[in-house]
């Protein structure tokens, strides 16, 4: 079995699983995924959508590689979600704006060109933390981001910054 690979197990409280990393993780239990410094290889398994209970999830300080699977948009009772300092790439998937009870958003150090139109759906974000992402563009959704208290930008490749982030009352 490979690092990253998934496919459903029981987990230790005989609930139905998933099995992500070698673990087994209860689908229905799971509600905080914390594996900060963990050494995490390969890609983030789409997988990872199945714990739809999940409110936390933090894989900050891995060697994760790849894109963000387009899945994590089913993870809609998130409000705390980290993937900073990895080696992750590509298009933030759209489906990040499903994720509309989210308050913080990480995904600082990791090499992300653009920021996805959906982004101004997260109405209740208040902190985004986007250092050294290799960021070229922002869109203009991010104005919608009325919660928004802290947006961290700096060391990117920003092009133009949209006169809608003047909405943010910050």
């Amino acid at each position: 079995l490979s690092i990253g690979s998934s496919q459903n197990c029981t987990a230790d409280d005989g609930t139905s699983g998933v099995e992500l990393w070698e673990v087994c993780y209860s689908i229905e239990n799971t509600d905080s995924l914390n594996l900060n410094y963990t050494g995490l290889t390969g890609s983030i398994p789409p997988e990872i959508g199945d714990l739809t209970n999940l409110t936390y999830l933090s894989l900050f300080q891995n060697k994760l590689t790849g894109s963000i699977p387009s899945e994590i948009g089913n993870l809609t009772n998130l409000t705390y979600l980290s993937l900073t300092a990895n080696n992750l790439i590509g298009e933030i998937p759209n489906e990040i704006g499903n994720l509309t009870d989210l308050e913080v958003l990480s995904l600082g150090f990791n090499q992300f060109p653009t920021l996805p139109e959906s982004i101004g759906e997260l109405s209740n974000l208040r902190i985004l933390y986007l250092r050294s992402s290799q960021i070229q563009s922002i869109p203009e959704s991010i104005g919608n981001l009325s919660n928004l208290k802290q947006l961290i930008l700096e060391f990117n490749q920003i092009q133009s910054i949209p006169e809608s982030i003047g909405n943010i009352a910050g």
